[in-house]
């Protein structure tokens, strides 16, 4: 299996080594863009966090208005309540016989009965609200430091995403630079198999095996590996092969 134009030996040593430096360089570049494509989704996440923390805050902050409403009301009623006992404390001077005085006072009772309850639900407000307070509070704090976090978090996230587009940057301008010194014929055949099986175009033969794909290799294979007079594929996995690698 060749790639077209006959060279010597050297020549073809020479390209693999090549090849097998730009193959390096395509791995490199494989790596970097995973660890990239794995960023984004991390920053996100830390976004998310803080989002999450931020909507647990504003529930907390909600309901205080809702308890005030109720405690608002409970006050309302709580006066309403002690100007119908004053009331009827003024009824009770009037009433003229035993039977009409035991009724209001049955009324009053009644209504201080409800009074006491309205102010036992009033105390345990005033008690469930600086327990919020305090929950607020905590809140606060932990979204002050999740803040800090988050902020730290993404800052070195994005210093990774620069850092990581600077260093693929780097390499694909040597990518390009090795190109440009390997035979255009050559480079058409790399280009088909490294879009089969990216980074894994060109291996050694190990022992008397594909180092690539494993596939056991026929005598005249192997001679003509040592010999190295055209290029020498793998008829499995179709890889250059670059020489023998040492045992």
């Amino acid at each position: 299996m060749t790639a077209g134009t006959e060279r010597s030996p050297d020549e073809i040593r020479a390209i693999l080594a090549q090849l097998t430096e730009l193959q390096e360089l395509d791995r490199k570049i494989i790596q970097v863009r995973q660890q990239m494509a794995a960023l984004p989704p991390r920053l996100r996440a830390v976004e998310t966090r803080f989002s999450q923390e931020q909507r647990e805050l504003e529930k907390l902050t909600g309901s205080k208005s809702d308890r005030s409403k109720d405690q608002r009301r409970l006050e309302h009623e709580s006066r309403e309540i002690e100007e119908e006992i004053e009331s009827h404390k003024k009824r009770l001077m009037e009433v003229k016989d035993n039977k009409q005085y035991a009724a209001v006072g049955h009324e009053i009772a009644v209504l201080r009965q409800k009074l006491d309850a309205i102010e036992t639900a009033i105390l345990k407000n005033i008690e469930d609200e600086e327990a919020h307070e305090r929950r607020v509070a905590q809140a606060r704090q932990k979204i002050e430091r999740v803040r800090a976090e988050t902020n730290e978090e993404k800052r070195r996230i994005e210093d990774q995403i620069r850092t990581r587009k600077q260093a693929l940057d780097s390499l694909d301008a040597k990518r390009q630079h090795h190109r440009q010194a390997i035979p255009a014929d050559v480079l058409a055949l790399y280009d088909r198999l490294f879009e089969r099986n990216p980074g894994n175009v060109v291996c050694q033969a190990v022992g008397n095996h594909c180092g690539g794909c494993h596939i056991n290799l026929v005598n005249q294979k192997m001679l003509e590996i040592r010999q190295m007079k055209t290029f020498v594929r793998c008829e499995g996995c179709l890889r250059f092969f670059t020489g023998l690698a040492e045992t």
